[in-house]
């Protein structure tokens, strides 16, 4: 298992921008907008096909694809995306959005898994726990209050993200104030972020995609952490110029976008303090 480091987070960074990979979202209607423009700030570049007809195509000349429940509409086309994906050796990135509140959505999200098994998981815990226990979990696609990760995580916690790999040979993310990662074995705690990303729309469907992007450079666990400490550096970087202008979450959701298209090394390296991602 390597190290993760600051180091190799900014070769992660540099990397999506020298190399412009494309990354296939097929994400809800919601969101597509701000998940195409994600991908753009972070040097990467979206395509989002939805017909079952061609998702698989566009999907080979990809080089991850990203997944999202709240296109339920599209599940065909995420069928077919990510059965060739997963021949081709391409990783898929799947986000339950909603399997925590929804049966009929649980029952996509397992039948995606069983024909191609995603190479990350990423949802809230109670979407995680949902998956873990087959059950609803929490109401609409917001976690439960007693779902919601702060900053101690707790063992039972950090057992339900190892469990869900576990069953299902992946890495699973459960996204909150503090990110949990893990294969099953290793488990990554990521303190960056900012409480002001669960006041808009759409935070955890870029962070999904923006995971598509360094999973294209090394699909691994330290790549998915890497993923995630990003997201958490710019949301913090977003909440501090939003307050310095005064103003509320409409701007904060583009100061989010432009953290992201203006995030250095630097920034990573002095905002990655020591014991913000921990082995456990």
């Amino acid at each position: 298992m390597a190290e993760l480091t600051s180091e190799k987070i900014c070769d992660f960074w540099t990397a999506i921008q020298e190399e412009r990979p494309v990354i296939h979202c097929i994400t809800n209607m919601v969101t597509v907008n701000d998940c195409a423009n994600i991908l753009l700030a972070a040097g990467a570049s979206p395509v989002m096909a939805h017909h079952p007809l061609e998702a698989a195509e566009v999907t080979e000349g990809c080089r991850a694809l990203v997944c999202n429940l709240g296109a339920t509409e599209s599940f065909d086309a995420m069928l077919a995306a990510a059965e060739r994906a997963v021949e081709i050796g391409h990783p898929v990135v799947l986000d339950p959005v909603g399997v925590s509140g929804s049966s009929y959505r649980r029952s996509l999200c397992f039948e995606l898994m069983n024909h191609a098994n995603p190479s990350v998981i990423r949802g809230n815990l109670s979407e995680i726990r949902a998956l873990v226990t087959g059950s609803r979990t929490a109401a609409g696609v917001d976690a439960a209050m007693e779902d919601r990760i702060q900053e101690g995580v707790p063992e039972n916690t950090m057992q339900v993200v190892r469990t869900l790999a576990q069953n299902r040979g992946t890495i699973v993310i459960a996204s909150g104030e503090t990110d949990v990662i893990s294969d099953g074995e290793t488990v990554y705690t990521v303190h960056n972020g900012s409480r002001m990303m669960s006041r808009i729309t759409g935070s955890g469907c870029m962070a999904s995609s923006l995971l598509g992007a360094f999973l294209s450079i090394e699909s691994s666990l330290e790549s998915a952490a890497a993923a995630c400490t990003v997201m958490g550096i710019c949301g913090e970087i977003a909440r501090r110029r939003t307050r310095e202008l005064r103003a509320g979450t409409g701007t904060y959701r583009t100061e989010l976008i432009d953290a992201v298209s203006l995030l250095k090394r630097a920034q990573i390296k002095e905002m990655m303090r020591v014991g913000q991602i921990r082995k456990k």
